[in-house]
């Protein structure tokens, strides 16, 4: 166990921490207010077949849930929570924001659950960036694959 110097020269040592971080498909909410999360990623691999595919990626857009679960330990009242992408080309779009808010017993906390939506113009390493009040708390990989392969057509003689 570390000091209290030490403590309050490491951001959020008393909180909030920091208890989940995926990206996935989509997330259910229960009528008990319990979170499913179907089909968790950190990759998207996409083939192009056919006689000729191309060999670089068409850009498409792509949907997805971010999902984030905070503990408040002893943080209370507003903070504010940044996403920012970062592309392979480390270019970002503009960033999501919004302030959450800490309240109640050490172990409440909050779930943010975001629909996000990018367009995916290259493969390669993409990273969620998630700051809480200006500090990364957390990088999220998604890896972007593409793969061709060529697939042959012949004409039937006819018998």
């Amino acid at each position: 166990m570390g000091n209290e110097r030490e403590q309050q020269q490491i951001p959020f040592a008393q909180g909030p921490y920091l208890s989940a971080a995926f990206l996935c498909e989509k997330v259910l909410t229960e009528t008990d207010s319990v979170k499913s999360a179907i089909r968790i990623l950190d990759r998207v691999i996409l083939t192009a077949t056919g006689p000729t595919p191309p060999e670089q990626m068409e850009p498409f857009d792509y949907s997805l849930a971010l999902f984030l679960k905070f503990k408040s330990g002893r943080a209370r009242g507003p903070m504010h929570l940044e996403v920012r992408l970062e592309r392979p080309d480390r270019t970002s779009p503009t960033p999501i924001s919004q302030t959450i808010y800490f309240e109640g017993e050490d172990d409440r906390g909050i779930d943010i659950i975001g629909g996000v939506n990018i367009k995916i113009d290259s493969p390669g390493l993409h990273w969620f960036d998630v700051y809480l009040e200006g500090v990364r708390i957390t990088r999220i990989p998604l890896r972007i694959v593409y793969l061709t392969q060529s697939i042959q057509t012949h004409a039937g003689d006819g018998g």
